[in-house]
């Protein structure tokens, strides 16, 4: 399975299979949003999405839906953190 972490200007992206997850600001908070598709789920479907006030709680909440889809504690806690790092930068350049 292919797992892979983007940054850009205006969102944080993790990806592995079908599952997407997304982190961006949205006014003055954070919105945290988990998708699948795939062959026997049909189009695009949203599986979590929530806001968040604090940039820390976004990033907890990347790394519980991480680790919920991967099954795998290191592989959420390292996406987690890269949220964590994406998000202090987007927050200093707003």
């Amino acid at each position: 399975m292919a797992e892979s972490m983007r940054s850009e200007v205006d969102q944080f992206s993790w990806r592995q299979g079908k599952f997407e997850l997304t982190v961006n600001r949205d006014g003055d908070h954070w919105r945290v949003l988990t998708t699948s598709s795939g062959r026997l789920f049909g189009p695009r479907q949203v599986l979590y999405d929530a806001r968040h006030r604090f940039a820390k709680h976004a990033a907890w909440d990347v790394m519980a839906c991480v680790i919920r889809t991967t099954s795998s504690e290191e592989e959420g806690v390292r996406a987690g953190r890269s949220a964590a790092r994406w998000m202090r930068d987007a927050g200093s350049s707003s």
